[in-house]
């Protein structure tokens, strides 16, 4: 790796910096120091970051932490091993101006010396892959552990975790929050920004003929996708190194969008408004390290065991309970649009940007085993698990790049009528259902259980509402003496298998999906 190619250089520092037009030092090695000094810098360019630095040979050995170092101990931080700095940088406080690397604001986070804990050599320690130490900072003291990782497959950079070891030091209760501010001014990033004394360039040309500045990158604008990708239906589970293999999640498909500014919009495949119907989802603005950000995931009601469930998901709507968002996709991130990037690719950056564990579940995956993967998911009652090509582009619309298998058969259909209620059942007996062929809404069977009380007295509210004199469905004559409606309404269920005469069988009603039209309800057979 060229970054790695010479410990301690500044070569390529100096090679992705322009310093006529940065206020960054050029830098030059500094071996009079007695004492290893760290920073710690908090620096906001296309993402949030901050970048932790070692003084060792001469030159700040530098990593980019996403989240931020920790307290809380073997609570484990991603940290990127990037370019060496120099010494002088462990001062700088200031702007980076647009179109320089690392555009952005940064403050001094955090600094001050540290020993080795193991070793004598910093440069040496950091060359054979873990480095352990004592800080002794303002905000960090004690001891901490860096230790190089193997990257992913397709993964670019060097991957390191930074964590705080057990000691007098550690704080379990440790909140990055509460230390925002610079220990060398006590300003924050913003104030730095607004602060006109800040270190901002000023354009120093060399001469009266000096050149033109350069022209900056320009970012991909935030994908307006017209559908979500879809998954092919398929009878059975099978094994390939080739793709990788996920939960199937129950829930209501959601396209994440955070733009620049922090504003967040949260939508159905259909394009309608999910953070109005599941306003708990707001904490998704400030979910993830990079911004402007769009994510392709699940809006999820998790039950005692960790399963997704339908049901569940119905009635949080309405008791505005915690929900998770399960995120497995990452569609534009850091200016990109990642839409033909590999998937494997996407789903490791999407990993590394996630800043809230507790609101945003990452969908993890395995290789190769999907055999045995579906058999567990089986056993511990998921819906099923999806199938998908590791190095499949993202694709707006149904694709045999992925693939679900069931291991309960469930579908939308949509609600073309009702019977009247039997004993003392009030509200309705059955919805009767049918789904879309050939532009035709083909009667497909009934459903009879899965409400309870208030399901059967608001649903039926909204059935009176959509009454009509006539059958919706092809024949008309299925079952005479039902109650019609309009057919808007779309019903999740489960049933045990479709019959020869392609109706359900043993259904089980599971909720409204108002993320659907209902003209796009087909049956879903397995190919």
């Amino acid at each position: 790796m060229a970054a790695r190619a010479k410990k301690g250089s500044l070569a390529l520092y100096r090679a992705k910096r322009d310093f006529a037009q940065t206020p960054e030092p050029s830098g030059a090695r500094d071996r009079s120091a007695r004492h290893s000094r760290f920073v710690v810098q908090m620096h906001h360019a296309t993402r949030l970051h901050w970048d932790f630095r070692l003084e060792a040979g001469g030159t700040l050995a530098s990593w980019a932490v996403p989240k931020g170092p920790t307290l809380v101990p073997n609570e484990r931080r991603l940290a990127m091993h990037v370019e060496d700095h120099p010494l002088s940088y462990r001062d700088f406080e200031g702007t980076i101006p647009k179109g320089q690397y690392g555009a952005g604001n940064v403050i001094v986070w955090d600094r001050g010396t540290y020993d080795l804990a193991e070793g004598t050599n910093p440069v040496r320690e950091i060359a054979n892959g873990k480095i352990k130490f004592v800080m002794h900072g303002k905000k960090l003291q004690g001891l901490f552990t860096l230790v190089r990782i193997k990257p992913r497959e397709g993964e670019s950079g060097e991957p390191w975790l930074l964590f705080k070891d057990r000691d007098e030091y550690a704080k379990a209760s440790w909140d990055m929050k509460r230390h925002s501010r610079s220990v060398k001014s006590g300003k924050s990033l913003e104030e730095i920004g607004r602060d006109p004394a800040s270190r901002t360039w000023q354009s120093r040309p060399k001469s009266r003929h000096a050149a033109a500045p350069r022209a900056t990158a320009k970012r991909d604008r935030i994908p307006a996708l017209k559908s979500v990708m879809l998954a092919t239906l398929v009878k059975e589970a099978f094994d390939d190194e080739d793709w990788l293999y996920e939960i199937k999640w129950d829930g209501y498909r959601a396209i994440c969008t955070v733009d620049e500014s922090g504003a967040l919009t949260l939508t159905s495949r259909n394009h309608l408004d999910l953070l109005k119907r599941f306003p708990q989802m707001a904490g998704l603005a400030t979910a993830f390290s990079s911004l402007p950000i769009e994510v392709d995931g699940e809006i999820c009601k998790l039950d005692a065991h960790g399963r997704s469930s339908f049901q569940e998901l119905q009635e949080a709507s309405k008791t505005k309970s915690p929900l998770v968002y399960v995120a497995f996709d990452l569609i534009y991130a850091d200016g990109r649009d990642l839409r033909t990037e590999p998937l494997e690719g996407r789903k490791a950056l999407l990993q590394r940007l996630l800043s809230d564990e507790t609101l945003v579940l990452y969908s993890k995956h395995i290789l190769g085993k999907g055999k045995a993967f579906f058999s567990l998911a089986r056993a511990r009652g998921l819906e099923g698990i999806v199938a998908k090509r590791r190095a499949s582009t993202y694709q707006e619309r149904r694709s045999r790049d992925w693939l679900k298998i069931k291991a309960h058969l469930e579908q939308e259909l949509v609600i073309g009528g009702w019977t009247d209620p039997q004993g003392t059942r009030t509200g309705f007996g059955s919805l009767l259902l049918g789904a879309y062929e050939k532009g035709k809404l083909v009667y497909a069977g009934n459903v009879g259980t899965g409400f309870n009380e208030r399901a059967l007295r608001e649903l039926h509210s909204a059935l009176k509402k959509l009454a009509r004199k006539t059958s919706p469905f092809a024949r008309g004559d299925v079952l005479r003496g039902a109650h019609w409606v309009e057919p808007r309404l779309v019903a999740q269920v489960r049933f045990a298998e479709w019959t020869r005469d392609g109706l359900v069988r043993q259904a089980a009603f599971l909720g409204l999906r108002t993320d659907k039209d209902a003209k796009d309800v087909v049956r879903e057979m397995p190919q």
